[in-house]
């Protein structure tokens, strides 16, 4: 018989809506939200990334990381630049305002992984990841049947 608190896709979107709760309350004294520190983080890491490439990496709508990036270029945090050749592309980079955020929120991020896992030993946390994976690929694979 099923049962929904039993169901892994509850129980991850149930942990998923936790956790980002958790470090929305750790940004906010940064004056900064969760999506607006994930940009950060992928643009720092990649150096310079499209903006559709940056709407891939969040699992969201590019209109809706257009918008973030608005925002996120009126608070000074990054700069757009239209690539030579196709002015629609547009390359993303930090300014300093916001390499220097990346680097003042990575401490942040790093012990709300460590509280998160805190207690569970690495071979259970890299079975929780493959499994995950696994699920994740099952219902890409299902999604179009």
């Amino acid at each position: 018989m099923f049962n929904l608190d039993d169901c892994m896709a509850f129980i991850t979107s149930r942990s998923a809506k936790i956790f980002s709760e958790t470090m929305e309350q750790r940004l906010s004294p940064y004056s900064i939200t969760r999506p607006q520190w994930v940009a950060i983080y992928y643009i720092y890491t990649s150096n310079s990334i499209t903006q559709r490439v940056l709407a891939d990496k969040m699992s969201v709508k590019e209109p809706t990381v257009v918008r973030l990036i608005q925002k996120m270029e009126q608070e000074g945090l990054l700069t757009r630049f239209g690539i030579a050749g196709d002015k629609r592309v547009k390359q993303l980079h930090l300014t300093k305002k916001g390499t220097n955020l990346y680097h003042e929120l990575l401490p942040v991020a790093e012990k709300f992984m460590n509280d998160t896992i805190e207690g569970i030993s690495k071979e259970n946390l890299q079975i929780l990841k493959d499994t995950l994976s696994m699920m994740v690929y099952n219902a890409l694979k299902k999604r179009s049947q």
